[in-house]
């Protein structure tokens, strides 16, 4: 992307009048004032490149701009390094030809890796900012072997495929190639302090922290950027952040992180950062800033306070406000969306505030944050209400254990069920607001519970005897106005038994009829879902530079990671890649500010690669979506699609020169009164018509669409 807004011309005025302001590197004196000739700023600090956020993209930026020669300090928001990354489950997702997967004979490319990230259907690919995808593949084998260069250490299995890298429960289809691998947290006696139990992130971020450290690094711990300061011709050249420290309740001293090398001593409330080169935007996201988010999604109100990764590591939005402040444009929003393939999933534990994932332990360090870790999320033993004590939906789609689009489904009613008009007058609202999951003695006692586990002085769990006590003990956090009527409750729970012991659920078609609500005491246990990644945020161009809303680069100001837009993909390659893209950027920023040292040289070599390709493999590697120049698809191709009726539906179609000749179903769970019979009317129209755009069959809604979905993704395979 050219920088259409300020001209070379403009940045030799600037550099003329402002020379002495990019001078010398290094510290201007530990909480000390310099004037600034070019700006009346006051510098704290000075490096080439300041990057703000020391996690999964803040950390592999700071060592490629050190190995390219450029001094880094970080400026780092919380008390310790790793951010999201080091609380994670830390897989790998790094493809392009890596010396792991040649060990294991996997043969990949970075035009694999490109085009299977690039393609239309998927609704994880289909947004995907297509040269922000060309510049992680291109990058990805040299950020690998500056990590494993650096500390990194892999588990010894070899890649693996995974679908969910797509975040497309939809697809059975994976990657063209076994690209997962698991981070080594055990050679090297890494222990998770943050969370008290083994999560693996930490052995991607403590090694690769220890390097920076080694290489001379500097750190300001427990300071939160603020807002950016620019020269005369528009060129980001700092920031101010201020004093953060981390405090347990009933504590006096700071917490303070596990390495010291590098720490600079600082606890002035204010401070300057000068950056000569550049500013790295490493911040890690927005989902955890409810005005941030709900712009984006008016949905994700204040309930959805349980970001995964917090306590340690929210994602508040900070980058993406400080740079839209001076003009950043947003990128690719359409990954925030929860039903187009947006991060919002079932919690694994009820009754506490962090139900995401693994819990926390006692032995983290900051247990005092974390508070309960909640139970199991039983979704066979119980019924899901919402603030007003309404069933919102087919528990069986809330299942965490199923990690399917039906979730979606799941999420579009409960966030929207509750109605409230409380003087009738018609000034009705809608909401969401929280979920209760509504369980008996019986089943904390055939679980083997420990409902001490539960937060039950914070309104997170609730306890009585009876339902008629439970719904009025129940206060619905955030949306207090909104009382739980009883009488709802009690009918609610009635009916689900009634459902229960007659084999039918009339109200949602809920399978799963496991067992009864009856034996007290009762519970209502927290269960709205859990915020993940942020996989959406500041528009950039190929060497992660910031675009501002003409579309015109920002001089000295890149953004990395979760922070920013272009490619929506589930694991730490990407956000990783796209630091080492972005520190080898600025470290190459010229006197002008200028970036030299681009990812995309060129349009060129990209066709040059493309004409070696051999065109069955093209043809396998994108799904079919290629044909052969000048020749008509043959041969047999399977769509499957996931939203039967009551299960997947696998087709198989056969063409010759071009045209579809048969539609064989190869799997399904239809009804048989209604759904199978179906199948006969719905094959011989897309014969008759070589189209997926068939008429619904009366009665079979469900089973037509999903029959639509499997024949158009074939049907792309065959390139028709």
């Amino acid at each position: 992307m050219k920088n259409k807004g300020i001209s070379r011309r403009d940045f030799l005025k600037g550099s003329a009048a402002g020379a002495v302001g990019i001078a010398a590197a290094g510290l201007l004196g530990a909480c000390s004032s310099s004037d600034e000739k070019s700006n009346s700023t006051k510098w704290d600090y000075e490096a080439d490149v300041v990057i703000i956020g020391a996690g999964g993209a803040g950390l592999p930026a700071g060592l490629k701009a050190m190995e390219d020669g450029a001094s880094v300090l970080f400026v780092e928001a919380n008390w310790d390094c790793g951010g999201h990354a080091a609380v994670s489950g830390g897989n790998l997702h790094f493809g392009g030809g890596t010396a792991k997967q040649k060990a294991f004979g996997v043969e990949d490319s970075a035009d694999k890796y490109y085009l299977d990230h690039t393609e239309g259907q998927p609704m994880c690919s289909r947004w995907n900012d297509r040269e922000y995808v060309r510049a992680i593949a291109d990058s990805m084998v040299p950020c690998y072997d500056l990590c494993i260069a650096n500390g990194l250490k892999e588990t010894e299995d070899a890649p693996i495929h995974r679908n969910y890298f797509f975040d497309d429960p939809t697809r059975t289809e994976v990657e063209s190639v076994a690209r997962q691998t698991n981070t080594d947290m055990v050679t090297d006696g890494w222990e998770n302090i943050f969370t008290g139990v083994k999560t693996s992130g930490i052995g991607i971020t403590r090694p690769l922290e220890k390097s920076l450290r080694e290489k001379g690094a500097q750190f300001l711990m427990n300071y939160h950027m603020d807002k950016f300061h620019r020269d005369e011709a528009g060129r980001v050249i700092g920031l101010t952040a201020h004093y953060t420290p981390t405090i347990l309740p009933g504590e006096t001293d700071r917490l303070e992180s596990f390495f010291s090398e590098g720490n600079l001593d600082c606890t002035k409330e204010t401070i300057n950062v000068k950056a000569k080169k550049g500013v790295i935007i490493a911040t890690g996201g927005s989902t955890g800033n409810e005005n941030f988010r709900t712009m984006i999604d008016p949905r994700l109100g204040p309930e959805f306070d349980g970001l995964g990764g917090m306590p340690f590591s929210d994602q508040d939005a900070s980058g993406e406000l400080a740079a839209m402040e001076i003009g950043g444009a947003l990128g690719v929003m359409a990954g925030y969306a929860p039903d187009d393939g947006g991060w919002l999933t079932t919690p694994s534990r009820f009754g506490c505030r962090y139900g995401y994932n693994a819990a926390y332990s006692e032995n983290s360090k900051i247990w005092k944050l974390f508070v309960a870790k909640g139970v199991s999320a039983d979704i066979k033993n119980s019924i899901i209400v919402n603030m007003v004590g309404n069933r919102c939906g087919n528990e069986d789609m809330y299942d965490t254990n199923k990690y399917t689009n039906f979730r979606f489904e799941f999420f579009k009613t409960a966030l929207s069920s509750v109605v409230v008009d409380p003087n009738g007058d018609g000034n009705a609202r809608r909401y969401g607001g929280p979920l209760w999951a509504i369980y008996d003695q019986d089943t904390v006692v055939a679980n083997d519970w420990d409902m001490n586990n539960c937060d039950f002085e914070n309104g997170y769990a609730f306890k009585a005897d009876t339902l008629t006590e439970l719904a009025q003990k129940i206060v619905n956090k955030y949306y207090e106005h909104i009382k739980m009527d009883p009488a709802n409750l009690v009918k609610t729970v009635a009916d689900w038994n009634s459902y229960v012991e007659n084999g039918e659920d009339k109200e949602w078609g809920r399978k799963n009829l496991n067992k009864k609500i009856q034996n007290g005491p009762f519970y209502a246990l927290w269960a709205v879902p859990s915020l993940h990644d942020t996989l959406a945020g500041l528009r950039v161009n190929s060497d992660m530079q910031c675009v501002n809303i003409h579309g015109e680069l920002i001089p000295g100001l890149f953004c990395v990671g979760e922070a920013s837009a272009g490619m929506r993909v589930h694991g730490l390659g990407r956000v990783m890649v796209s630091g080492y893209i972005a520190g080898r950027s600025v470290a190459s920023i010229d006197e002008n500010g200028n970036v030299t040292n681009h990812s995309l040289k060129s349009t060129e070599p990209i066709a040059n690669e493309l004409q070696d390709f051999d065109p069955s493999t093209e043809n396998d590697l994108i799904g079919g979506n290629a044909q052969n120049a000048g020749q008509e698809a043959a041969g047999t191709f399977t769509g499957t699609s996931e939203n039967g009726m009551n299960g997947a539906i696998k087709l198989e179609i056969t063409v010759e020169d071009g045209k579809m000749t048969a539609i064989e179903i190869l799997e399904q769970k239809e009804t048989e009164n209604i759904g199978v019979p179906a199948f006969d009317t719905l094959i011989k129209q897309a014969l008759e018509t070589q189209s997926a755009n068939v008429d619904t069959v009366s009665g079979a809604t469900v089973t037509t669409e999903a029959f639509k979905e499997a024949l158009k993704i074939a049907m792309e395979k065959a390139g028709l």
